[in-house]
């Protein structure tokens, strides 16, 4: 070896000995960058996931149920009502609760029969066609046949009959040859209305010697002379089941009660004249009240004696 070469070769070793522990200490450095903090990372993007973009629920927004009761509360009643919510009119309050029954069933308390005008009325003058038919007296209204034959009486016609109230009722008959009072025993179902169907006797008087038929004028009248109000109780009655009619009333009668623990109980009225009780009234005897066309009232004791007529000792005042 020179000896330039053995003077320098000292200090390129100390100098490759420092490059080296450089590179040495350079690597060690790079391996702890990570573990040493190095330089601030990035921050991470804002996150857009449709679990912050959709909106929250409200109590009109349809979400399924998440368990919170924050999604799950129902509207409050008092909250107006969005499109899809039905409103009162198309859910109605009652739909959801059964209505309540009557207080009494039709079956053991009729309806009471309105005392109000009904068809015939007084002082009103009626106008239609006069016929006749052999007439006894009996007929819908269920009276009994005429002792007298020459009694006149008349079938009324289906609408003036109006249920059976046109019963008993006294009409004065106008027509070409005079005029006569009938008494409604009977209805005519084929007769429009207006139309009176007169026993033979009544059509004799008043048509002029006109057969077949007359027109005619007619209207409600109260006679003078007749005897107090009578009842029959129909066959069949018992404590279980009651028909009770009423009988040579002056003017006509639109409604019978009967006195039961303390209050007026209305019988219905049925086509056949008889006011009816379908479950009885008990034993008897009734106290009975009567009402006429006018508003006047009678009240009478009726005993639960079936086909026997019962007579009073009072009557409606004429008109």
């Amino acid at each position: 070896m020179s000896p330039f070469s053995a003077a320098t070769a000292p200090l390129r070793r100390a100098l490759l000995g420092a490059a080296t522990a450089t590179a040495i200490a350079a690597a060690i450095a790079g391996c702890q960058l990570p573990f040493a903090g190095g330089p601030a990372q990035p921050a991470p993007p804002a996150r857009t996931s449709a679990a912050t973009a959709a909106p929250v629920p409200t109590a009109t927004t349809a979400q399924p149920s998440t368990g919170d009761a924050t999604f799950t509360a129902a509207p409050s009643p008092s909250a107006s009502p969005s499109a899809t919510t039905p409103t009162s009119q198309t859910r109605p309050a009652t739909s959801t609760r059964p209505a309540a029954p009557p207080a009494t069933s039709p079956a053991s308390r009729p309806a009471p029969v309105p005392v109000g005008a009904g068809r015939i009325r007084p002082g009103v003058v009626y106008s239609g066609p006069a016929t006749h038919y052999d007439a006894d007296g009996g007929g819908n209204c269920m009276f009994d046949r005429l002792n007298d034959p020459a009694m006149p009486v008349v079938a009324m016609n289906e609408l003036d009959y109006e249920n059976a109230r046109a019963c008993g009722a006294y009409i004065e008959v106008k027509g070409p040859g005079g005029s006569t009072v009938v008494k409604v025993t009977d209805r005519c179902p084929e007769c429009g209305a207006g139309h009176v169907d007169l026993s033979p006797q009544a059509f004799e008087r008043i048509a002029g010697g006109v057969p077949g038929q007359v027109n005619v004028t007619w209207r409600l009248v109260s006679p003078a002379s007749l005897g107090p109000v009578q009842y029959q109780i129909k066959d069949g009655s018992s404590a279980y089941w009651l028909a009770i009619q009423v009988r040579d009333h002056r003017n006509p009668v639109v409604s019978l009660e009967v006195r039961v623990n303390g209050s007026w109980v209305a019988l219905g009225r049925e086509m056949w004249n008889y006011f009816v009780a379908p479950q009885g009234l008990g034993p008897g005897p009734f106290t009975v009240r009567i009402t006429d066309l006018y508003g006047e009232q009678l009240v009478h004791t009726v005993n639960l004696a079936p086909s026997a007529v019962q007579t009073t000792n009072s009557q409606f005042a004429q008109h």
